[in-house]
């Protein structure tokens, strides 16, 4: 009977291995507009392992955020906002699914466990329960590399529109406009912000404090600094484009040098055993003969 269960539990494994790459990648939830798209091809998109999470989790949604409580709530929710609410993510969302992964893991754990296979049971219910957490961290880590990679560039284009006679919050309004991405996104919340009373200072340092990007720190902390000391805001931009680009070029220099050991240590781990393998099998089959003689 256990041997009838390991191609299913295979097989389970291998959906749930496709599946969990296809929702590290996205939610699955993606909003399109309704000219574009048909009732049948929306309808194909609620449908796969999300409705099942939600189903699974909603009953415990209530009692989950009882446990979480406000403070971590509180961060839950940053986090999400700098991970750019990916497909319109909710905490509600997030803890509903949490929670669908954390009751699917139970029932493979029984099955596993039925089938003697406990410890990989808990493996695998280990994964499962921590999957929305890693999507969420993924997510947010490249959302924030995203912006660091558009900041110099949206620096010089709005460096140039100052320079060519608009004010700072109409240039960043006209550039955000024709612009696309989440540093677009968030400038205009820092313009949306300034809207309704809230300072260029304390909108920026906002701006800072959501994103957690060591180069929008250094946009912000320069921003503010020429503007207390009264530096024209186009030589400025100028500056600062120049630095942020310089110190998203250092970094990547440090990513390629850590790389360097990684690389080694993937060659030392399998292509070394292999070429010994080869060497040793060669070895044993050139003197045959002799190993004969020998036993």
């Amino acid at each position: 009977m256990v041997l009838l269960l390991i191609p299913l539990f295979a097989a389970v494994l291998t959906v749930l291995a496709v599946i969990g790459v296809r929702m590290m990648r996205t939610t699955g939830l993606e909003e399109v507009e309704a000219s574009i798209r048909s009732v049948h091809e929306t309808e194909r998109q609620v449908r796969g392992l999300l409705p099942l999470l939600d189903l699974l989790g909603k009953r415990l949604v209530g009692t989950a955020m009882r446990l979480y409580g406000a403070p971590r709530l509180a961060k839950l929710d940053e986090a999400i906002r700098r991970a750019g609410r990916p497909d319109g993510i909710t905490v509600i969302v997030y803890i509903r699914r949490q929670m669908g992964f954390f009751v699917l893991s139970l029932f493979l754990v029984v099955i596993f466990g039925a089938a003697g296979q406990v410890y990989l049971g808990l493996l695998i219910g280990a994964v499962l329960c921590s999957w929305m957490r890693l999507w969420l961290v993924t997510t947010g880590q490249k959302r924030q590399t995203q912006i660091e990679s558009e900041l110099p560039d949206f620096l010089d284009v709005l460096g140039v529109t100052v320079a060519a006679g608009l004010g700072f919050r109409q240039a960043v309004e006209r550039i955000c406009e024709f612009h696309e991405g989440p540093l677009a996104y968030e400038m205009s919340t820092a313009l949306q912000e300034m809207s309704v009373g809230v300072s260029r200072r304390q909108a920026f340092l906002s701006l800072r404090d959501r994103t957690r990007s060591e180069a929008v720190g250094t946009f912000v902390t320069a921003l503010l600094q020429a503007e207390e000391l009264g530096v024209p805001l186009a030589d400025s931009l100028s500056g600062i484009a120049t630095d942020v680009r310089q110190e998203y070029a250092q970094r990547v220099r440090q990513q390629a040098a850590k790389a360097a050991p990684k690389v080694s240590l993937v060659i030392t781990t399998t292509i070394v055993p292999g070429a010994l393998l080869l060497m040793v099998g060669a070895i044993l089959l050139g003197n045959m003969e002799s190993f004969r003689g020998i036993f």
